[in-house]
């Protein structure tokens, strides 16, 4: 296993800016995810680590070893990196044996080469499905083969591009929790690219989240979630609500659901951003509640979505609450924020 470091990586297609000044530190044997929505160049970034792009600028290290700078791009089978594309990438018309020793060479004897083989299999649970082609194998199936020949090279680090987007809803979560036990169990370096904040947020040690070609904010799935720096960042790992606030000179929050007697004319405006679970709501009056009618009620059994409405305010506040739920569209309830403050400056608010 190995550290991955990354520093001012820049990427340019033609004349379009794909990444710019990236910057971005793994400690070895750790799991991160990089989430970010489509288009802002997760794909790209992997595929420049595994030596598939060349980047315009910047470096990369493996430990201590540089393998891009503007001098020296290490080629892609000299950086011992097992990669994993979308869908798996098996070779259709290779046997699921064939394909896990695809990236042993031939340097290495027949009994040696069915000895790793034999043993990734046993890894991925697959043990006996070493003549099937990959046709015959199920979707979850072909991603524990694809994981199976990253790891049968015993690569210093394993990319995973999207590795469960090709699976169903059902399917995923198990497949998920597999693969991810599976890689920690090894200590491999990983890093899985993502656009689904749940894999993000369940699977990973560090969530690196993008926008724009660049990392904004990295950290613990509980940092990022806990601690966003914009209300965009905070999209990127759960729903969020935001509030317009206004921080007073004396450092005092006032908002629909902060000492809501009025927004002082003096202070910085800005928002407030705040998780729907956060805001609890309940039928009876409470010390510091503030009233809101519900509009709207979203039911999805476990849990609940209320809409509120707050008087002399024309945008809705979303409240998450917990079943069995006894609320109903129209019912007067008493609000309030029990979680961490969250501020934003106005010009902050969505970069």
């Amino acid at each position: 296993m190995t550290s991955l470091e990354i520093r001012d990586l820049g990427v340019k297609f033609e004349s379009r800016e794909i990444l710019s000044k990236l910057n971005l530190t793994i400690e070895a044997g750790a799991f991160a995810a990089i989430l970010g929505p489509s288009g802002c160049g997760k794909t790209t970034l992997l595929r420049t680590i595994a030596g598939l792009i060349t980047p315009a600028e910047g470096t990369i290290r493996f430990g201590k070893q540089l393998v891009s700078v503007s001098s020296l791009v290490l080629p892609p089978h000299k950086r011992n990196i097992g990669y994993v594309p979308q869908e798996g990438g098996l070779f259709p018309h290779l046997t699921v044996a064939e394909n896990v020793g695809f990236a042993l060479g031939k340097k290495i004897s027949r009994d040696e080469r069915q000895s790793i083989i034999e043993s990734m299999l046993t890894l991925v649970g697959l043990s006996g499905f070493e003549k099937r082609l990959p046709q015959e194998l199920s979707g979850g199936q072909q991603t524990r083969i694809a994981l199976a020949r990253a790891l049968a090279m015993k690569p210093a680090m394993v990319l995973l591009d999207e590795p469960f987007a090709a699976l169903d809803q059902a399917l995923r979560a198990g497949i998920s929790e597999e693969v991810v036990a599976l890689l920690k169990s090894t200590n491999t370096t990983t890093v899985m690219v993502t656009h689904d904040r749940e894999d993000a947020l369940v699977s990973a040690d560090v969530i690196a989240l993008m926008r724009s070609g660049s990392v904004v904010q990295s950290g613990t799935p509980a940092e990022v979630y806990l601690k966003p720096i914009s209300a965009d960042v905070a999209e990127s790992t759960g729903d969020v609500v935001t509030i317009p606030a206004v921080q007073s000179n004396e450092g005092r929050y006032f908002s629909v659901l902060h000492q809501s007697e009025g927004l002082p004319q003096d202070g910085s405006k800005g928002e407030l951003l705040v998780r729907p679970e956060e805001i609890r709501v309940s039928a009876h009056s409470t010390a510091s509640g503030v009233t809101a009618t519900i509009s709207r009620i979203n039911y999805y059994g476990h849990d609940a979505l209320l809409e509120l409405e707050f008087a002399g305010m024309a945008k809705l506040i979303r409240a998450r609450v917990a079943g069995p739920m006894n609320f109903e569209v129209g019912q007067t309830v008493f609000v309030e924020h029990q979680g961490p403050i969250r501020w934003v400056s106005g010009n902050a608010t969505r970069e």
